[in-house]
């Protein structure tokens, strides 16, 4: 047993809620996103590795991009580009997206434990539609599904998680956030909640060092550590 699990035991935060992030933690679509993302600026004259996409844009919203294109690489991006983005994007997902083979025994296990779920997102809700429909979860999780969309503010702000603990009717504080970007950690951390790093592109250190108050290397290590809260 590792020491961070060692010291989650015996610490034992307080688990009434648990709010998901959607895109790497539900559903595993961050490789398939970022390489519709990274072909889409190559072919607006940007030189871009899925690496580079990844380290600038993972986390945030399409409509950062743009405003980065011009300030790092010069390239204005055409009128319609993040509705191509989207077109092409769920065109992927709807052929390639599979679900996380572990993911199950993590939501089954708050089930057992009568624990409420919620998913906080940056991405709009057409796209979290697609994505958790195609992997079977979007009736698991249907009414209690929030994204930036619906707030004042993106991530790394807090508003997204502090509106999805108003929809399953529990104080942020006593809720995980499970998040797996940088700007998804700060966000959780911001909020209040106990803040869970699950790594997936971005390197456990990174998230930690990010604020993540616990990393789990993948979604068993995720429902190990949940159950030893649960107990």
């Amino acid at each position: 047993m590792s020491r961070e699990m060692m010291d989650a035991i015996v610490t034992k935060p307080v688990v009434r809620g648990v709010i998901f992030d959607c895109d790497g933690v539900l559903v595993n679509t961050e490789n398939l996103a970022n390489r519709v993302l990274t072909d889409l600026l190559c072919e607006y004259g940007c030189d871009m590795t899925p690496a580079q996409s990844h380290e600038f844009f993972i986390g945030g919203t399409l409509a950062a991009v743009a405003p980065k294109m011009a300030e790092s690489f010069g390239v204005t991006l055409p009128d319609g580009w993040i509705k191509e983005c989207y077109a092409r994007t769920f065109k992927s997902f709807e052929k390639d997206l599979k679900p996380y083979a572990d993911l199950g025994a993590v939501l089954d296990l708050l089930d057992r434990n009568a624990i409420p779920m919620a998913v906080g997102s940056n991405g709009p809700h057409d796209k979290m539609d697609v994505s958790l429909g195609k992997v079977g979860l979007l009736d698991r999780f249907r009414g209690r599904i929030c994204s930036a969309h619906d707030v004042a503010h993106a991530k790394p702000a807090p508003d997204v998680y502090l509106l999805a603990a108003e929809k399953i009717g529990v104080d942020i504080t006593q809720c995980i956030v499970i998040d797996d970007s940088i700007s998804g950690v700060r966000a959780g951390v911001a909020s209040g909640a106990t803040t869970i790093g699950l790594v997936d592109l971005t390197p456990g250190d990174a998230l930690r060092d990010a604020g993540a108050h616990y990393t789990a290397e993948n979604h068993l290590a995720l429902r190990d550590m949940l159950a030893s809260w649960l107990r």
